[in-house]
């Protein structure tokens, strides 16, 4: 290790003294990136997320997945938007994710039924 630098004396400059080193936050690349694992514990489903995400790429050391900053984009202009939609349409949440299961499956079941359904279609 080398000697701390003194002052020379043969300049007018005062000279500080160098700080020491505090204990400093090193940001860590890996903090601004989802990985499918880290959304799944989040409580997404695994087979959604390039759906709802995108296909994963490639980040920092070659780790795939999603920019945290894509994903909280997402979240705020289009996920949390339509769950309130959805919210208000059919009451508590638990018992709406029932509902609009049950009506999507049973219309896609019978896509004339929404059509054939009305005063006409008796």
């Amino acid at each position: 290790m080398s000697e701390p630098a003194t002052p020379s004396t043969d300049s007018d400059c005062p000279v500080k003294p160098l700080q020491g080193i505090k204990d400093e936050y090193v940001h860590n690349p890996r903090d601004d990136w989802c990985t499918e694992n880290d959304l799944v514990e989040m409580g997404y489903r695994g087979e959604a997320l390039a759906d709802l995400f995108g296909k994963p790429v490639p980040g920092h050391g070659g780790v795939y997945g999603w920019a945290s900053a894509l994903v909280a984009k997402i979240e705020e202009t289009q996920l949390a938007p339509a769950y309130e939609l959805l919210q208000s349409a059919f009451g508590v949440f638990n018992d709406a994710a029932d509902t609009m299961t049950n009506r999507v499956f049973y219309s896609s079941l019978d896509p004339g039924r929404l059509s054939n359904s009305g005063p006409d279609h008796a």
